[in-house]
């Protein structure tokens, strides 16, 4: 019996791969609330009842679908990018080659914030690349790459900030050069990272002289 039943897990894992590639082309080829189980099994070419059965639950395929398209992202860039900030500009370029997986960006943050069964682990997903961001401008800081009077965390959610908002402008606002956006938004980001903050007077507390 076991060279069967390794049999079946090693079909299984093929089904699976092939069933979440058939999501990501399936998002690719139609919009987020339109896509569901009986759309990925036809573009996968499987029953339904296969894709029901691998993954009893659609958040649980949207959450594999997820985690495999953003392995995806980068992993055909040609060059490194020199720091962080250039690291976001080139997923972003990547974005609007790629339009799919940014409504499954902007469908997934409405399960984060919501009180569903998979709510924590999307969440997680964006602390994750919250805390990805923040250790990668802490380094560009150290290595003076960065200038900035504030912590690498703050830096990072403002980063993050321009980044997913340039992500909902090319969705809603598809004749926005996002690219050039976002390099004047960074810009304007990089000399606010600079300012150091003027402390304030109490003039209740200044002696006055007469």
């Amino acid at each position: 019996m076991e060279p069967l039943q390794g049999e079946r897990v090693a079909d299984d894992e093929s089904l699976a791969e092939r069933t979440v590639r058939a999501a990501i082309r399936a998002y690719r080829l139609h919009p987020f609330d339109a896509v569901d189980a009986s759309v990925v099994a036809e573009v996968a070419g499987v029953p339904l009842e296969t894709v029901e059965r691998l993954f009893p639950t659609w958040d649980a395929l949207l959450l594999v679908t997820y985690d495999r398209w953003a392995q995806l992202r980068g992993s055909r860039r040609v060059t490194e990018p020199s720091c962080t900030i250039d690291h976001v500009r080139l997923t972003l370029a990547e974005d609007v080659a790629d339009p799919g997986l940014v409504r499954v960006l902007a469908g997934v943050v409405t399960i984060a914030s919501s009180e569903s069964r998979f709510s924590d682990l999307f969440r997680k997903r964006f602390e994750e690349y919250v805390e990805e961001l923040t250790v990668g401008l802490q380094r560009d800081f150290d290595r003076g790459v960065e200038e900035s009077s504030i912590p690498a965390y703050q830096a990072a959610t403002q980063l993050l900030a321009v980044y997913e908002g340039m992500q909902i402008q090319m969705l809603v606002r598809p004749y926005i050069d996002v690219l050039v956006e976002f390099d004047r938004a960074v810009g304007t980001l990089r000399q606010g990272w600079k300012r150091h903050d003027v402390p304030s007077w109490d003039l209740d507390e200044v002696p006055v002289r007469v």
